[in-house]
Formats: structure tokens, C-alpha cells, sequence
């Protein structure tokens, strides 16, 4: 764990000073792409869901920078979006599970019952809460049976932290990051300029140089593969971006997210 320790100061010092707000996109030059060991592509990639989360608590730094040292090629996420329109590293709508929310008194009269995905869902909502709020809280495990020390220690933290948790690592290491939920984000959160969750996603990407095709020059410099469950999400964003997408699927039964249908063998769908 010594490297992993190391890694961990180095990106606090550089992610330190903007634990509030985006901090802003650095110089390309600044990332080094040309000088970091490339991508292995002639195996299987090796994705590190949610970081590695059997250790350490989902979606956070320390959970990155392990599974960067335990030899992930990408590290996934999951996007969501705060009360004051901020993208951030989060997997469920509600904090209940994984964060230390039920025990802050001064947010007990947040908690509210939404629909989400046609169905009611009650807890204490993402969307309900701003950025310096949600920085406020600690995270924990989701599961009782994995490490328990490292509850209460770390923050959730921004898409663009965990972008440049991977663009400042010493090789390439690519981004899998998922556009969570963004029907029930959209119903939720206006941003001033009148955009889009999708939107908002793409151009953070962007800002961060993440473009080309998949096996292009750019692509392997920066490999970015997006994820959703929202087909029609996938097929808009394929307007602003011609980065790799993933559709995601539970199983043929289940209706997606955004267009009320089920899937069958002749689902007409295609993003790469």
C-alpha cells in the first residue's frame, strides 16, 4: 500500500484548494500523454467498477488510486448531478447507503419521495443537496462484509477530480465514466443556460481533450468509453462526441429508462 499512499498526497496537493467547486481544466501539456506507457489493447481491458471498492468505499480517490496501482486500464463511475447543477462521482440517487447522511441532524428535513425509473423512491436525494453540502458528508461501504476502516474518511468528489485522477496517473489510464439517471436529472436540475444534463457531461469531457474514435490516436492517449442505460441519451450525445458508447442493458424484460420499451433481439441501436 506504500505507493497507493504516495499517489494519494500527490493528487490531494493538486485537487486541494478546490474541494467546492470544478476546478478548472488544466494545460494538455500539463497530462504528459506522449511520455506515460500506453494502454495495453491486444488483451482483455481490466475495469475497475467504481474503483476498487471491495476495500475501500466506492467512487472516492483512495478507491481510484488503488485500483490504479492494482493495474486497472480504466476506472468507471457513475455521474450525477447536485442542487447547484456540479457533475459528481455518485452511483445512487439517494446518500442513504453509502454515505453518512441518517446521522446528520441538520439535513433530517431533506428527505423526500420521488419517482425514479416509475417507481417511489423515498431517502435523501442528490439533486436536493449543493456541492458544499455533499462534501460535507463521509462516505462508507455499501456492504457490511467488506473493510469497514476506511468509513467516515473520504469525501464524494467531482467528475473532474476523477478525471484528473486518471490523466495525472504515470501511465494511461483510461475513464469509463456512466450517465446515471439523467431523465430523473433533468427533471430536477435547470442549469442557466438552459442545457442539458447531457450536455453538461459532454462538455466536461471535451474540456479534458477526451475525443476520437475508439483505436484513434486520441482515443489511446485519453480512452474514454461512455456508459448509460438511456438510449436516447446515448444516441443525442452522439451529436456532441464521437467517443465510444456503451448502451447498458439489465435483461429483455426490463423496460429502459427513457423510452418505456423493452429490448429485443432487433433493438435498433447502434453507437460505436
Amino acid at each position: 500500500m506504500g505507493a497507493f499512499w504516495h499517489i494519494s498526497i500527490i493528487v490531494f496537493i493538486l485537487l486541494s484548494g478546490e474541494s467546492n467547486a470544478n476546478p478548472a481544466a488544466p494545460r494538455q501539456s500539463q497530462f504528459d500523454v506522449n511520455h506515460r506507457k500506453p494502454l495495453q489493447t491486444f488483451r482483455p481491458y481490466n475495469i475497475a467498477h467504481r474503483g476498487s471498492n471491495g476495500e475501500i468505499p466506492e467512487e472516492t480517490t483512495p478507491a481510484y488510486l488503488r485500483a490504479i496501482e492494482e493495474g486497472a486500464d480504466f476506472i468507471e463511475s457513475d455521474i450525477l448531478a447536485t442542487k447547484d447543477g456540479h457533475l459528481i462521482c455518485f452511483h445512487d440517487v439517494t446518500l442513504d447507503a453509502t454515505t453518512d447522511i441518517a446521522n446528520r441532524t441538520e439535513f433530517s428535513n431533506r428527505k423526500r419521495t420521488y419517482e425514479v425509473e416509475r417507481q417511489n423512491m423515498t431517502g435523501w436525494f442528490v439533486v436536493d443537496f449543493t456541492l458544499r453540502e455533499l462534501k460535507s458528508l463521509r462516505v462508507k461501504q455499501r456492504y457490511n462484509f467488506r473493510d469497514q476502516q476506511y468509513n467516515g474518511k473520504y469525501q464524494i468528489i467531482t467528475f473532474d477530480e476523477y478525471i484528473l485522477i486518471a490523466l495525472y496517473a504515470n501511465r494511461v489510464v483510461g475513464i469509463y465514466p456512466e450517465l446515471k439517471n439523467p431523465i430523473f436529472i433533468n427533471q430536477h436540475i435547470k442549469w442557466s443556460d438552459g442545457k442539458k444534463f447531457e450536455d453538461k457531461f459532454v462538455e466536461t469531457l471535451l474540456k479534458y481533450g477526451y475525443k476520437g474514435e475508439y483505436m484513434s490516436e486520441d482515443w489511446l492517449n485519453q480512452p474514454l468509453f461512455i456508459q448509460s442505460f438511456a438510449p436516447s441519451s446515448l444516441i443525442y450525445m452522439s451529436n456532441m462526441t464521437n467517443s465510444p458508447k456503451v448502451f447498458l442493458i439489465d435483461d429483455t424484460t426490463v423496460r429502459t429508462q427513457d423510452t418505456n420499451q423493452v429490448l429485443s433481439t432487433h433493438f435498433p441501436l447502434r453507437l460505436m
